[in-house]
């Protein structure tokens, strides 16, 4: 019998971690913040040592259970390798893990599919100056480094980054469950980045809303992109694609190998639980029967990431302690997620808090989470 504990590690584990409650296992979580609101909810150890190395000693301990990782180990792929080896991996490593991230890789293999992709330059010498180009680090995550090519900046050119084609238009986020051959789409969320109302920096993701109409994308099919990219990169599970909507047809710039940020929104408005999807692909090596993919839906869920506008030591009382005064089932949406412990002191430009909203339209979820906001900021920063 399989036992039901799912370790979780990565730079913030709370949203997998009330995933895996809502599809009936039991996390057990290491990351960099351990939260409030997730000590409240399941075991969390707060990693304080070398990252990612120091994952090494909880992996390798006697929790029963598989392990998976959340955003940034994609980065590591060594790091991951080694890993799966020591405790069954529910997620990718490997050739998988190789291959999706390598934006080179993925550009290549969709351009020979007759899908758009913007075009990944090495050498931004060789490039075409007529193009906007992103200069990208292969080891950021969240969008973090992001920033504008202009000529003459050749400071941080190395094999560590790379020049990436701007696409304007709409951020969305595709989320897939993949067998390593045949892929289901799931849903489709708008992407909040580098929003000035949350304080982010460019270019850095700082929320989600969704579902979004997937009829909106009218090239390539969702399905075709899917089944591609699992049959070509091998990816199993859960994994997302990111990428930007422009005349109905989807960008994609990155490949996200994993739990993604957006689950929990469309789990949140559907009553769906999708690490039980997730994990039935590792214990069975095959994808289950799934109903279709979202197509739209009345309930409108969005998150929101409030980043510190100054220096910040957060408070003992305010709007998020009803929460955690009395928990809300780990099946209803709650106000606010992500809680630091009172008085952590929390830096400009870092991530403060999650907080939720629920409409009847994207654009009202917006307009919902916009106020929150302004709330937010008039409570930590005004008084």
């Amino acid at each position: 019998m399989l036992s039901p504990n799912l370790l979780i590690i990565g730079a913030s584990a709370r949203a997998a971690a009330c995933s895996a409650l809502r599809a009936g296992l039991h996390p057990w979580c290491v990351d960099l913040f351990a939260d409030v609101d997730l000590q409240e909810r399941c075991t969390v150890t707060r990693l304080t040592g070398r990252y990612p190395e120091d994952f090494q000693r909880f992996i390798e301990s006697d929790i029963p259970g598989p392990w998976m990782y959340t955003g940034g180990l994609e980065n590591r792929p060594r790091f991951v390798q080694r890993m799966a080896r020591r405790r069954e991996l529910w997620g990718n490593a490997g050739p998988a893990l190789s291959r999706c991230r390598d934006p080179k890789f993925v550009a290549a293999l969709l351009q020979s599919a007759g899908m758009p992709a913007p075009t990944v330059a090495e050498d931004i010498e060789k490039a075409s100056r007529t193009r906007r180009w992103l200069l990208k680090s292969r080891k950021s995550a969240g969008g973090a480094g992001i920033r504008f090519w202009t000529p003459g900046d050749h400071e941080q050119q190395g094999r560590d980054n790379y020049f990436q084609e701007y696409i304007e238009g709409e951020p969305l986020a595709l989320l897939f469950l993949g067998d390593g051959g045949m892929a289901h789409p799931l849903g489709v969320s708008r992407q909040l980045i580098g929003e000035s109302w949350l304080h982010a920096a460019p270019f850095h993701y700082c929320g989600s809303i969704g579902p979004l109409d997937s009829r909106t994308i009218q090239r390539p099919s969702p399905a075709a992109l899917g089944r591609l990219l699992a049959s070509e990169c091998h990816l199993m599970g859960l994994f997302g694609v990111d990428g930007v909507l422009w005349d109905g047809t989807f960008w994609p710039v990155e490949i996200n190998p994993r739990y993604t940020a957006s689950i929990e929104v469309l789990e949140y408005a559907t009553g769906s639980a999708m690490l039980t999807s997730h994990s039935h692909v590792f214990t069975h090596r095959q994808l289950p029967p799934l109903p279709p993919p979202i197509v739209s839906t009345n309930r409108i869920i969005g998150k929101a990431i409030l980043f510190a506008r100054d220096d910040l030591h957060f408070p003992a009382e305010g709007p998020w302690m009803a929460g955690l005064r009395s928990p809300r089932p780990v099946h209803e949406l709650p106000s606010f997620a992500d809680i630091p412990a009172a008085g952590e002191h929390i830096e400009a430009s870092k991530p403060i808090l999650t907080f939720f909203a629920a409409a009847d339209s994207p654009s009202a979820c917006e307009d919902a989470l916009r106020q929150m906001a302004v709330d937010l900021d008039r409570w930590l920063f005004e008084r």
